[in-house]
């Protein structure tokens, strides 16, 4: 009998075994594990889970198949210990190791994982419950556009920019939305309540989101509706908002805009401005909080605007320097 170990939770063909854990097969509880998460999330998820049980399979031969039946329990604190220094040991052909906060992810994967299958009463113990995971770095700052740099953005977008590039860039910078979000846009998304316009959408976490949308934004992005509309592209409402200038199929399949295209159509502009920053998609959530934090809004408020679960959260995104003059030393009646 074969022992199917290197991807224990899914066949790759009919003609491979169905593994189970308990009475459950394997991709059954895999399946359960991910259903109510976002699409990047699970696949984020199942591209951890193989990389985690590929390494348990290569050196420990762990999880053993005996009679069909994968035994999780046979895991232990020191297999998941060793894969974590495999994480910090790694280098790609470029040399490069996983950053800290990525090897704390796949950590992170892992345990909730065995943390699902402890609640089902299938293992007795989470083996990566006290795994100590590395601390948070982050190695490259987001970078951000300053107030003035913004004014001058979108004085050029406005002008210069054809109609989808500068739909997508007024909206990205003006709600702070993640690219993900933003990608994912249609036109149903889009309300009107009290005169005022905005989107609801589901944002991180499977969250409600609504924010309001200015309204050179809104003026913009229905420029873009009408321009598609006279190239034959007409965008109904449960089409997906932004797509590829050049469809394949003629325009058939209304296929969303890639995260690729959107950082060549983010950087293009941005580099007009400032080509000594690094402005991407997400440089505009962080662009969009700073600015807001920096003329005195609430961070509570903002942090319930972006999504955010952690008002420590909000307050990371802050990317600019601290102005000096605003400085409370100088309201000192000292002198």
């Amino acid at each position: 009998m074969k022992n199917e170990t290197k991807n224990p939770y899914k066949p790759s063909n009919k003609n491979e075994l169905v593994l189970f854990s308990g009475n459950e097969a394997v991709e059954d509880l895999i399946y359960e594990f991910l259903k109510d998460r976002s699409p990047l999330t699970e696949q984020a998820y199942r591209r951890d889970l193989k990389s985690f049980f590929a390494f348990s399979s290569v050196q420990f031969n762990l999880p053993k198949a005996i009679r069909n039946k994968l035994l999780f329990e046979e895991i232990r604190r020191v297999h998941v210990v060793k894969y974590k220094k495999h994480l910090e040991d790694y280098l790609s052909n470029r040399k490069r190791g996983y950053a800290p906060n990525t090897i704390n992810r796949k950590l992170s994967s892992v345990s909730s994982f065995f943390q699902f299958l402890l609640q089902r009463e299938i293992i007795e113990k989470n083996p990566a419950e006290f795994c100590t995971r590395p601390n948070r770095i982050v190695l490259a700052e987001t970078q951000a556009f300053s107030d003035r740099e913004m004014k001058t953005f979108f004085d050029l977008v406005i002008q210069e920019a054809p109609p989808l590039h500068r739909a997508i860039i007024l909206l990205l910078f003006t709600t702070g939305m993640r690219q993900a979000e933003l990608r994912n846009l249609k036109l149903s998304n889009f309300k009107t309540q009290e005169g005022i316009r905005f989107l609801s959408y589901m944002g991180k976490g499977q969250k409600i989101n609504q924010i309001s949308i200015h309204p050179t934004t809104s003026f913009y992005v229905d420029e873009y509706t009408k321009w598609m509309e006279s190239a034959g592209r007409k965008i109904d409402e449960r089409d997906f908002l932004f797509q590829p200038t050049k469809n394949s199929h003629g325009g058939k399949t209304k296929k969303k805009l890639s995260h690729t295209t959107l950082g060549y159509i983010v950087g293009k502009w941005a580099k007009r401005v400032n080509k000594e920053k690094r402005i991407t998609p997400h440089s505009a959530r962080a662009t969009f909080i700073s600015s807001l934090i920096e003329n005195g809004e609430d961070i509570y408020y903002i942090s319930q605007l972006v999504n955010h679960a952690d008002v420590r959260t909000t307050q990371r995104y802050n990317k600019r320097k601290r102005n000096h003059r605003k400085n409370p030393i100088f309201n000192l009646n000292f002198f």
